[in-house]
């Protein structure tokens, strides 16, 4: 009587462990997703305008400089950037028709509030903001 019982449980769970059992594979669906991307406008004809400036703020390479730098790559106008973690500084080539200083500036600030352009072509940044007002 005892082993007619466990063999009943023992069938009882088999028939249930296999009935619930389902062998289609599971269903899976694919979503595809459009995004825009903006093409950078830049003018093959332009001459570009080559400036390195220093930037303050940065405490790391992949997380400073690589954000700086893809923000100011993004720009309409911008050939090429290139911002050097180690020595604090960026090189740009942008049309100046295209981009100005005050919007590369307000871009690398906009990328965070630490970071500060500090100096623009080799001199400190107010003066060349009053050789501009001048």
């Amino acid at each position: 009587m005892k082993n007619l019982k466990y063999n009943m449980l023992i069938i009882a769970f088999a028939v249930v462990f296999t009935s619930c059992k389902n062998e289609t594979a599971p269903e899976t669906k694919t979503v595809s997703v459009e995004t825009q991307q903006e093409e950078k406008k830049l003018n093959p004809d332009a001459e570009y305008l080559a400036i390195d400036f220093e930037i303050e703020g940065m405490s790391c390479a992949m997380g400073c400089a690589k954000v700086i730098e893809k923000n100011l790559a993004k720009m309409d106008g911008v050939k090429s950037v290139k911002v050097d973690f180690e020595s604090k500084t960026a090189n740009i080539e942008y049309d100046a028709q295209m981009t100005s200083q005050e919007s590369i500036i307000a871009t690398v600030k906009k990328t965070g509030d630490v970071y500060e352009v500090t100096s623009w072509g080799g001199s400190p940044l107010q003066e060349v903001e009053k050789e501009m007002v001048e």
